[in-house]
């Protein structure tokens, strides 16, 4: 059967916080790239039961228009429209009495137990793209929290999650903080998305990092996470940093970092443009330019360069490039 409120062809998992908080059975949404799996799971109770509903995508010309029941015809397909349904007509919202028989459209639709075919987006003008796709949406309220996993490495955490899957074209993840609700008197799904700093949680080995939004493309292979970041790495001496965007790159397992970087650990604070993180080598390459180059201070004094090797354990830097530095007498 499908839920009265399966709404937008959207997979809709809304945990509630009172029911066991062991689930037997978590839903999961799998990716795979390159031999490794992106995994988005549920990590609270499941109540109701996951549903999926594939969208297939389709495109013609509106041969006929019923006003009465709703629906429109493309070719030999009928599809039927309700309250649900939203029209576009050059990225803007119209109604169904704005559609014209003649006119080229695109149709996400999704088949119904009667065999009918219910449309959810009507675009107005635009051409099939390609052959189907499926949209997941996971929400999980405190204290649970909806992970992703990247191959074996890497994890991230967060309130929401949307999983798009275009066939045989790419894969797309989306991951922010905010809440989902259904309300079953209206039949319509109430979506808070709130973007807020620390809103996504990234853990790679020992170091941790937390943005506001998480936009994961399979075809690049690249997480990109929206700032402001703040980073934590935990250890003998734990580290304390910052940037303006972060990038999680699932081939190399490497973490990027972008725009006003700054590491405070030991009594040192370094600074720079850029930095790339290899957690698994404990190091991280901190880079610069001859205007702006990455300066890394203590009570003993200051090293510039245009590149310096980090040690994430220990604080300890090399300047590799361009070289400079001024050092107090003992």
């Amino acid at each position: 059967m499908r839920w009265p409120w399966l709404l937008s062809g959207l997979l809709l998992l809304i945990a509630l916080a009172q029911q066991d908080p062991e689930p037997a059975f978590q839903t999961t949404a799998e990716i795979e790239r390159r031999g490794k799996k992106i995994v988005v799971v549920k990590t609270g109770p499941d109540n109701p039961p996951a549903i999926i509903e594939l969208r297939d995508l389709y495109g013609g010309v509106i041969a006929a228009l019923d006003a009465e029941k709703k629906s429109l015809r493309v070719g030999e397909q009928v599809f039927t429209t309700d309250k649900l349904t939203r029209f576009w007509h050059e990225g803007k919202a119209v109604q169904f009495s704005d559609l014209k028989v003649g006119q080229q459209v695109r149709l996400e639709a999704a088949e119904q137990n009667d065999g009918s075919l219910k449309a959810f987006d009507v675009q107005v003008g635009a051409k099939r793209e390609g052959p189907s796709l499926s949209r997941s949406l996971f929400a999980d309220p405190p204290p649970f929290r909806v992970q992703i996993t990247f191959g074996e490495d890497a994890r991230a955490f967060g309130a929401i999650a949307r999983v798009e899957q275009v066939r045989e074209v790419n894969d797309y993840v989306f991951m922010t903080g905010g809440t989902a609700r259904y309300i079953e008197e209206e039949d319509r799904l109430e979506l808070e998305l709130k973007p807020a700093p620390r809103a996504v949680e990234v853990q790679q080995g020992k170091s941790k990092a937390w943005g506001s939004r998480l936009d994961y493309d399979n075809e690049s292979g690249n997480a990109r996470v929206t700032g402001p970041i703040e980073l934590e790495r935990t250890g003998e001496k734990p580290l304390q940093g910052s940037a303006e965007r972060m990038v999680y790159n699932v081939d190399d397992e490497i973490l990027h970092l972008f725009g006003s970087i700054k590491l405070v650990q030991d009594g040192r604070t370094s600074t720079a443009e850029s930095a790339v993180v290899r957690e698994k080598d404990k190091v991280a390459y901190l880079f610069g330019s001859k205007e702006k180059p990455v300066r890394s201070q203590n009570k003993d004094g200051f090293v510039e360069g245009t590149r310096v090797l980090y040690n994430l354990d220990t604080s300890d830097v090399v300047v590799l490039e361009g070289v400079k530095g001024e050092f107090q007498d003992p």
